[in-house]
């Protein structure tokens, strides 16, 4: 029996889906308010519960063999990160103790390394220095960077057998198709893209990732083990665009903005910002941190745990174009 936390989420109910269809017994938990149609599937029964709240999740835990743990804050919000990431993790970690079970998936994130430490070119892996200033991040990856310490802390007091997975951007029918690493848009009339289009994305489609998940969750290998998850064939921003984007968007206008004017631009808006007591809107911490022209391995989980993509780039491009006209 597999319960999935953040079932309802995209990650999280295309994980349920698969499951699903392998014929495993599955308990979805979602919050009060979450729709749920898309998870009335065979084998699946829907629990209500908040991660944030450890006695709400009890019911859900009885006779669990596996957790997957992919329930996380993605609003921003710093408070809301506090309760759902981190206390949320903390409460999955102790009551997988309680309830014995036998493995926990934890769902990080490629966003802990710290690669405005990094230079031009280098290559990620799990041994790669993590970030020294999370709060710096914004409050997504500064949760998330606190909530995996809590994971690495379990697997050293070895209290349950743990494997932590940092995918890359995970996307797929569902998710955003343009996102803040990619640039700003205006709706879907124009998009302006940072760079010059060469920067390599690391991405990973969701149908791949929980074709990791279900690795981890399997091997025994993996046990107290981390993992990059993203897929071996390289993107850049422009065939991205090129093969996704402008096939969604064909009358849309697209401009790529150098990077350097841009990262002079933030800085301006830094100064005036503090000079008038006021939160940026980026800062230049940020902007370099998530596009440093870094290149992520992920040759450990392929190695490992014999990690096989089943979806080619030119595939998951199509599934989406799919999706996106269909729901239009």
């Amino acid at each position: 029996m597999v319960l999935v936390t953040g079932a309802s989420g995209f990650l999280g109910s295309r994980t349920v889906a698969v499951l699903s269809q392998h014929g495993c017994v599955v308990r979805a938990l979602v919050r009060k308010t979450s729709r749920t149609d898309h998870l009335r599937l065979p084998n699946v029964t829907i629990f209500r519960g908040d991660v944030g709240d450890a006695e709400s999740m009890k019911p859900a835990f009885e006779g669990v063999e596996y957790v997957i743990h992919a329930a996380a804050d993605t609003s921003g919000n710093k408070e809301e990160g506090k309760l759902s990431t981190i206390q949320g993790t903390k409460n999955i970690l102790a009551l997988c103790g309680q309830y014995q079970v036998k493995k926990l998936v934890y769902i990080s994130s490629c966003s802990v390394y710290g690669v405005s430490d990094y230079k031009a070119g280098e290559v990620v892996t799990e041994e790669s220095s993590l970030e020294r200033f999370p709060d710096k991040r914004g409050s997504y990856s500064d949760c998330k960077f606190r909530a995996e310490r809590l994971v690495v802390r379990a697997m050293g007091e070895g209290a349950v057998p743990i494997v932590c997975l940092r995918p890359g951007t995970i996307y797929g029918p569902g998710g955003d198709v343009y996102t803040p690493m990619l640039g700003v848009s205006l709706g879907s009339k124009a998009f302006a893209v940072i760079g010059d289009g060469r920067f390599v994305l690391p991405l990973v489609y969701v149908d791949n990732m929980v074709e990791a998940i279900l690795a981890a969750m399997k091997n025994q290998n993996s046990t107290n083990k981390i993992y990059n998850v993203v897929d071996p064939e390289k993107v850049t921003k422009k065939e991205y665009m090129e093969g996704l984007v402008k096939k969604l968007f064909p009358s849309a206008r697209t401009v790529y903005v150098p990077f350097g004017l841009l990262k002079a631009v933030v800085f301006l808006q830094e100064k005036v910002f503090k000079a008038l007591k006021r939160q940026p809107v980026l800062t230049t911490y940020r902007l370099v941190s998530s596009q440093k022209p870094v290149v992520y391995d992920a040759l450990k989980i392929t190695r490992d745990l014999a990690w096989k993509p089943p979806v080619t780039v030119e595939t998951a491009f199509n599934a989406v174009v799919q999706y996106e006209r269909g729901i239009r």
